[in-house]
């Protein structure tokens, strides 16, 4: 019977220890899972601070764009306001040569 009970208990006792292998690996596994999970979380917030960073660049890109399309609009603008003709160009400088030459007619 001392025979049968000790047998027993080996039995129980590999049967535990079987367990207990098995729940370390368990646990072993769950902490390489949190080390993962921890370093994924990491990175996703990395990306995030470049992406919003990136987003404020594109930002201030458009704002400097539309900057230079307004600065560019009121250039053409004045261009335009500024601009002769070869035709009003050789009149006015036909009225120029007539003006002088009344004068020197005088």
């Amino acid at each position: 019977i001392q025979q049968t009970q000790i047998e027993k208990h080996r039995a129980l006792a590999e049967e535990s220890d079987k367990k207990c292998d098995g729940l370390q690996l368990q646990l072993s596994e769950i902490e390489h899972l949190n080390r993962s999970h921890k370093q994924a979380a990491a990175v996703h917030s990395t990306v995030e601070v470049r992406l919003n960073r990136a987003l404020e660049e594109v930002e201030r890109f458009k704002a400097q764009l539309n900057k230079m399309k307004q600065t560019n609009k009121m250039h053409f603008e004045a261009a335009k306001l500024l601009s002769f003709t070869e035709d009003e160009f050789m009149k006015a400088l036909d009225w120029g040569k007539s003006e002088a030459q009344r004068g020197a007619d005088k």
